[in-house]
């Protein structure tokens, strides 16, 4: 198994991952999904959407630099579960078609980010390779966040061991596109 089907397999993880917090997140009152909690972002459904929106921007990003061009997002801006959902699809559905064109040769590639204050001062350069384990590891940060929100109010986060998603593809494959 190559290198980009192995990080391929890692935002296939996170996406299943994610599909059980939509589902945990679908039981609570709409006043719990609306709480200012002080967080990195104001409610649990403003994280869960700036995660995806993490996975957009950079996925973007490299798709341009490889010049390739996905559809813009045309569903309603994320303001409850079920834009937040619609807009989840699409996240997905670009990832797919990103990864369908990327290989091994691809993830050394570099490309310019331009400065974006306040999250940096300065242009940088990065690769491929590093930036989709940013986005990785930028999920995973929020998904610990999602976790101990959800605790705070005596909810079980959906958690999801490696063991469990190699199960869920087991009964529902889906191969590297």
């Amino acid at each position: 198994m190559g290198e980009v089907e192995w990080i391929w397999r890692w935002y296939d993880y996170n996406a299943v991952a994610r599909h059980g917090y939509f589902e945990t997140l679908s039981k609570l009152p709409p006043a719990e999904l609306a709480r200012d909690r002080g967080a990195s972002f104001p409610t649990l459904l403003d994280i869960l959407g700036h995660s995806m929106g993490g996975i957009e921007t950079w996925i973007l990003r490299m798709s341009a630099v490889n010049g390739e061009r996905f559809p813009d997002y045309t569903g309603p801006e994320p303001q409850n579960l079920d834009d937040l959902r619609k807009y989840q699809a699409w996240v997905e559905q670009i990832v797919d078609q990103f990864f369908a064109r990327l290989q091994d040769k691809d993830l050394d590639r570099t490309f310019l980010v331009p400065k974006l204050p306040p999250w940096w001062d300065e242009d940088f350069t990065t690769s491929f390779r590093g930036t989709l384990l940013h986005i990785i590891e930028h999920e995973l940060q929020h998904r610990g966040e999602l976790n101990a929100l959800l605790w705070q109010i005596d909810v079980d986060p959906p958690v999801m061991d490696w063991d469990e998603y190699e199960k869920v593809r087991a009964r529902t494959p889906k191969k590297k596109p």
